[in-house]
């Protein structure tokens, strides 16, 4: 049931997602009118989530009241539902003109701990400089953006991490100056009318470089990070005073295991194998999955802060051992040898594996037995400064003399083998 939402909204189909939603609900209601349990806070969270992407607000506001009216299956996360009910109804009310205090919705997360164990772990005591103090905190941020533009910003999301927690969240509107693209809008919802008025970024990045300055900032994929230098170049703006840790290169470290699956390491695949609850493409929300990765990662690996700075310079494939293995006799690819070259987002050694099982001969070095090159990130460090390390470009002039040899990227390796596993 939760694969076929996820692939109903992945294909735009919201429509079709929120029936699918709505027989759940009712489901699960009659069943916890029945005695037989409380309801799933997901199926709710998710209609809500598709309400506001067609601004249907009322029956975002509808659906909610209708999950807090109910039991609630123990270990889910009703307080933060609630709390996006007292926001959608305040938000209804400031698009009616009622002018009524803000709730309170940055605020520490007990609660939601309580249902992600996961997360739970208090990061050790870390130096950023010898002339500071330790330090347990970090701000993850996210941006959304109005076109292909990465100077074009228009939200800006914080999330605020103590001592291995969430304290709280905020996020900026900014006036980009600049068009907003349909496709923009329909990934983040954020329109020209939401930003009327707001500041832009020659306003607020003087403000977010006080907040930043001297902090770690944990931000996934360099997107954010490139979006915000481009901005600050846009605006006359000078680089932000902070140290930056990107949490997709960390959960590349971290959990190699999940690239076999080629579900990459995108943000929402994270969050739903980690069980994080949160909106995608919402600043904010993003920025607060990210730094629940981020405290996860460190429980995972028992590396701390400063760490996992080092670690990220550091090759995906720490062990560039041998790792030459005869085939398996059979699979697609009986009588293929295959040599890897390069960083791969999975170890080597399981990439050898996989090889084998899809009936490859495996081999060290590029040799005329050679029939397929994986070529993965290089780094200059180790080609001396060659954008092709020797493996390649020793197998592109067997290829130039006559060789039947292939060169292949790490994704497409991935769909060669593909064939054998489950």
């Amino acid at each position: 049931m939760v694969e076929n939402v996820q692939f109903l909204k992945r294909e735009g189909r919201l429509d079709e997602a929120l029936q699918v939603l709505l027989q759940q609900l009712n489901l699960w209601e009659k069943d916890a009118a029945a005695g037989l349990g409380g309801v799933a806070p997901w199926y709710y969270e998710q209609a809500a989530i598709i309400y506001r992407k067609l601004k249907r607000f009322d029956d975002e506001i509808s659906v909610l009241e209708r999950f807090a009216a109910q039991p609630h299956a123990p270990g889910s996360s009703p307080p933060e539902l609630l709390r996006r009910l007292e926001k959608a109804k305040w938000k209804r009310g400031s698009r009616e003109g009622i002018d009524a205090l803000k709730p309170v919705f940055e605020q520490n997360q007990k609660a939601q701990r309580k249902a992600s164990p996961s997360v739970q772990s208090k990061p050790t005591a870390i130096e950023l400089a010898i002339d500071q103090q330790p330090i347990y905190d970090f701000i993850a941020l996210d941006v959304e953006t109005a076109n292909a533009d990465l100077a074009s910003i228009c939200s800006i999301g914080l999330a605020h991490f103590r001592s291995g927690e969430l304290f709280k969240t905020l996020t900026i509107l900014v006036d980009p100056e600049d068009y907003f693209d349909p496709i923009n809008i329909s990934i983040h919802g954020i329109t020209p009318e939401d930003v009327a008025g707001r500041p832009n970024m020659a306003a607020v990045f003087p403000v977010i470089a006080a907040s930043l300055a001297d902090i770690l900032v944990v931000h996934h994929s360099h997107f954010d990070k490139t979006a915000l230098a481009r901005a600050a170049v846009k605006h006359g703006a000078g680089s932000l005073p902070c140290v930056w840790l990107d949490t997709l290169r960390v959960a590349r470290r971290a959990w190699p295991s999940l690239s076999l699956d080629g579900r990459g390491f995108g943000l929402a695949r994270l969050a739903s194998e980690f069980s994080i609850m949160f909106e995608h493409h919402d600043a904010a929300e993003d920025a607060k999955a990210a730094g629940y990765v981020m405290l996860r990662a460190m429980q995972d690996t028992g590396l701390d802060l400063v760490q996992w700075i080092n670690r990220v310079e550091q090759p995906i494939q720490e062990e560039r051992g041998k790792v030459a293995r005869a085939s398996s006799g059979s699979g697609p690819l009986v009588g293929e040898v295959v040599v890897f070259t390069g960083r791969l987002d999975m170890r080597r050694e399981d990439a050898a594996r996989l090889a084998s099982e899809a009936g490859c001969e495996v081999a060290d070095s590029v040799s005329q037995r050679i029939t397929i090159l994986v070529v993965g990130e290089q780094d200059l460090r180790l080609t001396k400064g060659q954008e092709k390390s020797t493996k390649h470009r020793k197998a592109e002039g067997l290829i130039a003399r006559g060789a039947t040899l292939r060169i292949v990227g790490e994704a497409d390796f991935m769909r060669l083998v593909g064939t054998t596993r489950v």
